[in-house]
């Protein structure tokens, strides 16, 4: 077989598993992003902190927080996708500001808030950016779970720029603790704020 042939051969196998993987997006990327939303704004999200019952009125506030946010995902889909005609008047005002969020917040920050979501379940300290992926997807048992970008340019651009970033704040957080003794790191430590690299094309 000349030369010719087998680059063909190869560049079509390479568009092939290009395209197969794009279908896989178009699939998968919204639920899992919409996963990952849940993770970190639904009711099981950032309510760690409430007891039995509310102490002041804050926490009546968080209480009724999280008792709308079960009540309205029970109207939602697999994918996020919202049906309004079964929802009170009250449970289509939050829902509608609940989506808001899900579309306005940028997948960088949503990934970031995820990196500190499991790294805080799974006890994960300031490994190496692979390390800590490595860690998340094994106990997920996949990769999946981070995968929530429509195109895979951009899903790529995501990981490199948290790469980037995530190896800067991780040699400064060593950095201190080395320096300080008593230096107590905290996930907030690591986001990128005004840090981040650039925004995806």
């Amino acid at each position: 077989m000349s030369k010719d042939r087998l680059d063909r051969r190869d560049h079509l196998k390479l568009q092939k598993e290009a395209e197969e993987l794009q279908a896989w997006r178009v699939k998968n990327s919204e639920r899992l992003r919409w996963e990952m939303f849940l993770r970190n704004f639904g009711p099981e999200g950032d309510f760690d902190h409430l007891g039995e019952t509310p102490r002041n009125e804050e926490e009546k506030a968080a209480f009724a927080h999280r008792e709308m946010l079960q009540r309205i995902l029970k109207h939602y889909n697999e994918d996020g996708t919202a049906d309004y005609e079964s929802m009170s008047f009250e449970e289509k005002a939050f829902a509608h500001l609940f989506d808001e969020l899900s579309m306005v917040i940028e997948d960088y920050e949503l990934f970031d808030m995820d990196i500190d979501y499991w790294r805080f379940e799974l006890n994960i300290d300031l490994p190496h950016f692979h390390e800590l992926i490595s860690r998340i997807d094994e106990h997920l048992g996949s990769s999946d779970w981070r995968e929530i970008c429509y195109l895979q340019e951009t899903q790529d651009y995501l990981i490199g720029s948290f790469l980037e970033n995530w190896e800067t704040k991780r040699a400064d957080a060593l950095q201190r603790r080395a320096k300080d003794p008593d230096f107590e790191y905290k996930p907030w430590m690591d986001r990128p704020d005004n840090h981040i690299v650039g925004k995806a094309p």
